[in-house]
């Protein structure tokens, strides 16, 4: 089913589909002379801003940044899932593919993490296709499709003045019955236009994936990219597809809460021993581990997949202005010209 709507009768269609889902859709934000995009629930949907790609990820929606578990004597453990389901509205494709990215890890059949699942069945996403490359944005390099993606029940496209409504689950349809349909044809054209202008811009990245462990471990060029990382974790926290975490107590009246928080493996303390000893004492070794985790442990443990949906946030966010995409051509040219790598590593 394709629909076709113009964006000032967005308003309508989402007070539909507010009543059986808790919405959640990019909007602005200010922070003091600071203007974020963010995914936030939304009861005014004039709010709602699709033009560019959100500051931040719908990753918290799923995996919050502190998160209370339970109580520690009883064992309780706590979720709430509401009276409605969740709705996250135009998630862009490389923000779909973190989600996937994530489920192996927290839906092992041996170690399930219950609050991702549960978060995750009482979520629906609508996706939304980039006209244009977003700031940074690298994901066609990595073989996602900036203009589709798969296992979702509606994906969406803006060509300014409309949005079109691929609707794929037979479930939703009824939201979208009495909406005017779309010409497939001239949404094939302007798919066509805008797919060219993302290989007029794509960066070509051809390193291998993953990365051979040990040859890419001992190269010479993690001090030189790392030279100016402050250590700060910015990185790791906009990310859509990090997750490392620690856990901590909090006393309450007579009982003791468990809590999860994001942590980050650019952290000096991330690492450290009791006994006060640091295998990752300098920050090249803890950017080696970064970036060997997303694109040489995880492809190796999950079927070739990286841990990267090369939004490009790490890069808009830097501080210091150190480039993903800059440190995957150095590893590139470094891995293509050792023997080992041509040699099986």
């Amino acid at each position: 089913m394709l629909k076709v709507i113009g964006k000032n009768e967005l308003g309508k269609l989402l007070e539909k589909l507010n009543d059986k889902f808790r919405i959640i859709a990019p909007v602005i934000r200010q922070y003091g002379k600071k203007e974020r995009v963010e995914y936030h629930q939304v009861e005014d949907f004039d709010e709602i801003f699709l033009d560019r790609q959100p500051d931040t990820p719908p990753k918290k929606f799923f995996l919050p940044q502190n998160e209370r578990l339970g109580e520690e004597k009883s064992g309780e453990q706590v979720f709430e899932t509401g009276d409605r389901k969740t709705l996250i509205f135009g998630v862009r494709s490389c923000d779909l593919k973190a989600i996937d990215i994530l489920k192996p890890v927290f839906l092992d059949n041996d170690f399930t993490d219950t609050y991702f699942e549960k978060r995750l069945e009482n979520t629906v996403m609508f996706g939304l296709g980039c006209s244009k490359r977003q700031e940074n944005c690298f994901c066609d390099s990595l073989g996602i499709d900036p203009l589709d993606a798969e296992n979702i029940p509606v994906y969406m496209y803006d060509d300014g003045e409309r949005l079109w409504f691929d609707v794929r689950a037979g479930e939703l349809e009824e939201f979208f019955a009495d909406l005017p349909d779309g010409n497939s044809e001239e949404l094939e054209r302007l798919k066509k236009d805008w797919q060219s202008g993302f290989e007029d811009t794509k960066i070509g990245i051809e390193v291998p994936i993953p990365f051979p462990e040990l040859v890419a471990f001992n190269a010479p060029f993690w001090k030189e990219v790392a030279a100016n990382c402050l250590g700060c974790g910015v990185c790791t926290y906009y990310c859509p597809t990090c997750f490392c975490f620690g856990f901590f107590w909090e006393k309450r009246e007579e009982e003791i809460d468990k809590w999860r928080t994001w942590d980050s493996c650019m952290f000096p303390l991330f690492t450290k021993h009791g006994s006060g000893h640091n295998p990752r004492e300098t920050q090249d070794q803890r950017t080696r581990q970064r970036i060997m985790h997303k694109f040489s442990y995880h492809p190796h443990n999950f079927e070739g997949v990286p841990a990267c949906s090369a939004c490009g946030r790490c890069i808009s966010q830097c501080p210091v202005n150190i480039d993903l995409r800059v440190i995957l051509k150095t590893a590139e040219k470094h891995l293509k010209d050792e023997e080992g790598v041509k040699s099986g590593g």
